[in-house]
């Protein structure tokens, strides 16, 4: 499990300076950390206030939390009331779910002061309610409103570490039996950011699926606008942006297609990391994209399969997966003109990539399975890498994978006609 060291060197920071930038950023909060009285400082148990208890079921609900309202009634109880972890740690995810990694960052400056200004002083004065609602920040509710932030902004995570550096120097000095262990947070915010490919990666490798990368169709959603690039993460949903712009155009899926694989792969400098087990630490793509894939290649329904492979290679880290150029080049050689023009494109621009990153092609997601199945990396090694050890070289053992496939797919589209998709997909 990763403990605050392992992120302070992923900041590649002293802890003075980041230590200093939180007691800066605990100023901000002056006013929430005001003594609710001047005899009673950290004021009356919230437990069974209206406020809290409204609190707790906008926290509590699967869906739908209002965390405006609840980051509302954090500020009067803080104000008005007392000074409980409960309500901080409340506020924390409010802003984590709301605001994203900034917000994180700013609940935990809150969090930081409240610690260092009042420490067991807070309610609830129970040792162990206490500890278990400090506790309740490694849980699992911030670690799946963590995951739809996926992309690391740099100036944010040390903002984060800074603030988490300060409470556990004051938390240092509390008992040991009633030290709470934030070692679950530590864990999810480090495997971020390895996800992310490192603080000091251009554009975050990670990617969200808000913003996917566009679609054929013109009338989805409107785009956001245009603003001046402060990060890696800017960079990355303007350039989705502008690609969507581009492939509502007239023939200018290329263009887009280009611009968004320019900035997912040539910002990439080299391949990631492998943990002990030789596997990347890169989550693996979500299942049912293999399916649908599989399903629209088999229904030969060429135009939803070039949307679909292109929307997922915008989305998370599924840049490395390399079945999607696979099926990229599959869809555009049949989909008639002009699409079947740009094909060899997709074999160009995966050589380069392999080329700067040899071995890319043979590395697995952190579960074990492939960037490249068996079939990709026989149609890797025929037509992307164009062995060099020449032409007469074995060129049957090269493309059984992908030769095999289709040479089954007639016998599977009359399976799909007769007993359905399921039954073709289940005998492939």
């Amino acid at each position: 499990m990763a403990t605050l060291t392992t992120l302070l060197t992923a900041c590649a920071a002293e802890p003075e300076p980041l230590l200093q930038q939180a007691r800066q950023q605990v100023a901000l909060w002056e006013r929430w950390l005001q003594p609710v009285t001047p005899d009673k400082h950290t004021g009356e148990d919230p437990g069974y206030d209206d406020h809290f208890q409204q609190m707790r079921e906008e926290v509590n609900k699967l869906s739908g939390a209002d965390t405006t309202l609840t980051c509302e009634l954090a500020e009067k109880l803080f104000t008005t009331h007392g000074k409980d972890v409960r309500v901080a740690t409340y506020y924390v995810w409010a802003r984590l779910h709301r605001d994203g990694e900034a917000g994180l960052a700013d609940g935990l400056s809150l969090l930081a002061g409240l610690i260092t200004r009042f420490g067991e002083g807070l309610h609830p004065l129970r040792t162990t309610s206490r500890k278990t609602a400090l506790e309740w920040l490694a849980g699992s509710r911030m670690r799946d409103s963590l995951s739809l932030y996926p992309e690391v902004d740099k100036a944010d995570f040390e903002r984060i570490v800074g603030a988490l550096a300060l409470i556990e120097q004051r938390l240092s000095l509390w008992d040991e039996g009633v030290r709470p262990q934030l070692g679950g947070l530590y864990t999810a915010l480090e495997n971020r950011l390895a996800q992310s490919g490192g603080l000091n990666a251009v554009v975050p490798q990670n990617s969200s699926g808000s913003s996917s990368a566009g679609s054929l169709n013109p009338a989805n959603t409107a785009s956001p606008a245009l603003r001046p690039v402060q990060s890696g993460r800017d960079l990355l949903d303007q350039t989705k942006t502008l690609a969507k712009y581009l492939r509502n155009q007239p023939q200018g899926w290329l263009s887009g297609h280009h611009l968004i694989k320019s900035v997912r792969w040539d910002t990439v400098h080299q391949s990631p990391p492998l943990d002990v087990n030789g596997r990347t630490r890169l989550v693996p793509p979500r299942p049912e994209y293999r399916v649908q894939l599989k399903r629209l290649y088999l229904q030969q329904n060429w135009l939803a399969l070039l949307e679909q492979a292109e929307s997922i290679f915008a989305e998370g880290v599924n840049h490395f997966w390399l079945d999607v150029q696979w099926y990229l080049h599959q869809a555009l050689s049949k989909a008639g003109a002009p699409f079947d023009g740009w094909a060899s494109c997709i074999t160009q621009d995966l050589r380069l990539l392999l080329t700067r990153l040899p071995g890319l092609e043979g590395l697995c997601w952190s579960d074990g399975t492939p960037f490249a199945d068996e079939v990709t990396l026989g149609w890797i090694n025929q037509q992307v890498l164009e062995s060099v050890s020449g032409w007469g070289s074995e060129p049957a053992a090269v493309s059984s994978g992908e030769d095999g496939i289709l040479l089954l797919e007639p016998e599977a589209l009359a399976q799909a006609d007769s007993e359905g998709i399921e039954a073709a997909l289940n005998w492939l």
